[in-house]
């Protein structure tokens, strides 16, 4: 019994002096496992704690990098773009309580996945609504490019006929400068003196003071990119000013459609929401590399940018002329398959084979036939079908290009000597340009220009090939007939009670208008037809 308490003392005791030694290394708060740790662990621990000194010293939080040298930078030739369009007195290009016709696009209402990418992009962002008697209202950034004038996408300011190519200018552009500009937050009004809705993008210019002194961006090399560099966009999404995103390009050369076939956009993970479109991405050195465009509905970090490499080809024609004029080959190209390959007397998938080859094009002039696989475009290699129209295209019409064509495992050169696109031929232009007048834009008292209504210009603008009359083609903006609502592809049956057949009747009866008087035009617009008044000012 006494040997048992003894015990039990002796271990009391001895528990006691072990906690009293434990005291000290609780205290000191040291994890006393890196008393041991190796000299090179102890080293780096040293370095970082020396580097961190003068940081402390300085006021500097960290030395952690940070974009805002380059924000501040860039913030000033980013603008907020708000867009109006008026009501119209055609209450809209289909006559109500009458069936949709098939070329009708819907409300637009349901998420359907069915629709290529580009067509969820513009309803989530709310672009090309119907044009009706209703106001509309749109919003968008662009970005400045020296002497007073700004790129942005053309879905910005101008608005789409529901199943038509045909748009229409926005009525009210005001274009507002980022506070950090050399002017400060400044309200301008726009003009487009250029589009291309082929591939989105339109050219700005403001009206106001002090619009030279504004600093305009740096248009980079979107070709030299390469995937995983870090890109920076800034914009106005939801209208809230210099929102900066930043992120990586994900992945280059993604088509989306046929709306993109001038343009293989770059894809990245930087957020992009609406209020974006039309805005920059810049590289990591400051300099544009893409117009932010598109996105996908329901994915957050699945954004597309317009190449600028493409906008420098197309911006000398929208200063210049106002509008984009692209070369035409006059075939149908499509993409080479693995199993083709042997067959066509390749050795690998790269070029484009010709499917088709319009009767009496550039092409079918020149000796160019269906199976031919056009492997380079003046001794460029062409990599597939896309490459091949956008090449094509960037190529003014006259001129003559060289192809390289393999038929049957034989390589011979061809010479084309391009057209002119047909669709472009007869949209040629709403009077674009720098000048709104409508004798220098060719047009007349209404503001038009038209030509005598051809089989052919009759199925394209989707009225009866006996129809008497004469197409629009040109409509200069701000003239008499574009504030009525006339547009190109519509076709003018009368000019106040006179019935006019062709351009000869056309003109006869726009002499007998005087100015101040309202001139009442019957105007077909594919099946509908309606009487326009339009005032001559």
């Amino acid at each position: 019994m006494q040997r048992s308490r003894f015990a039990v003392l002796f271990a009391f005791a001895l528990g006691a002096l072990a906690a009293l030694l434990a005291v000290p290394f609780a205290i000191s708060g040291r994890d006393h496992r890196n008393d041991f740790a190796p000299d090179a662990h102890a080293a780096s621990l040293a370095a970082a704690d020396a580097a961190a000194q003068p940081a402390a010293s300085s006021g500097q939080y960290s030395p952690i990098p940070s974009l805002a040298p380059l924000v501040k930078q860039l913030r000033p030739v980013v603008v907020n773009i708000n867009s109006r369009f008026k009501p119209r007195r055609i209450a809209g290009r289909i006559p109500r309580n009458q069936p949709r016709t098939p070329f009708d696009q819907g409300d637009g209402d349901s998420e359907d996945d069915s629709q290529d990418p580009m067509e969820r992009f513009f309803r989530f962002f709310g672009g090309q609504p119907s044009p009706d008697e209703g106001e509309r209202h749109g919003l968008g950034s662009g970005f400045l490019i020296g002497n007073g004038m700004v790129l942005t996408n053309n879905h910005v300011v101008e608005i789409q006929d529901p199943g038509s190519n045909k748009f229409r200018a926005m009525d009210d552009i005001k274009v507002i400068t980022d506070e950090t500009s050399s002017v400060g937050s400044r309200e301008y009004t726009g003009k487009v003196i250029g589009n291309d809705p082929k591939s989105d993008i339109a050219l700005l210019k403001l009206e106001g003071e002090h619009v030279n002194e504004l600093k305009g961006a740096v248009l980079g090399d979107s070709d030299a990119l390469q995937v995983g560099d870090y890109v920076v966009a800034i914009g106005e999404p939801f209208g809230l000013q210099a929102t900066v995103t930043a992120g990586i390009i994900s992945a280059k050369e993604r088509a989306l459609g046929p709306q993109s076939v001038y343009s293989d956009f770059l894809q990245t993970d930087a957020s992009i929401n609406p209020g974006n479109s039309g805005g920059p991405l810049f590289n990591l050195r400051g300099e544009v590399i893409g117009v932010n465009t598109a996105i996908i509905g329901g994915a957050n970090t699945i954004g597309f940018a317009i190449p600028i490499a493409v906008v420098k080809q197309i911006l000398p024609q929208l200063q210049k002329t106002g509008r984009v004029v692209r070369g035409f080959l006059g075939v149908q190209p499509q993409p080479i398959t693995q199993d083709m390959v042997d067959n066509l007397g390749l050795k690998s998938t790269q070029g484009a084979l010709i499917a088709d080859v319009v009767k009496g094009g550039p092409a079918d002039k020149s000796g160019v036939k269906p199976g031919d696989v056009v492997v380079a475009l003046n001794g460029k290699p062409v990599s597939d079908n896309n490459q091949l129209t956008r090449d094509v295209g960037a190529i003014p019409p006259g001129q003559n290009v060289k192809l390289d064509v393999v038929h049957d495992g034989k390589t011979r050169q061809v010479d084309v000597k391009l057209a002119e696109r047909p669709d472009e031929i007869e949209q040629s232009s709403r009077g674009g340009g720098k000048s709104g007048d409508t004798e220098k834009s060719g047009g007349d008292l209404l503001g038009l220009r038209v030509q005598d209504l051809t089989p052919e210009m009759a199925q394209r603008a989707r009225v009866d090939p006996g129809t008497k009359g004469v197409v629009v083609t040109g409509v200069a903006p701000d003239s008499p007939a574009s504030q009525a609502g006339v547009d190109p592809g519509d076709v003018i049956l009368e000019v106040n009670r006179q019935p006019v057949g062709s351009v000869a009747d056309y003109k006869k009866a726009v002499s007998k208008l005087k100015k101040g008087e309202t001139a009442l035009v019957r105007v077909r617009s594919g099946a509908a037809v309606q009487y326009v008044p339009v005032r001559i000012r």
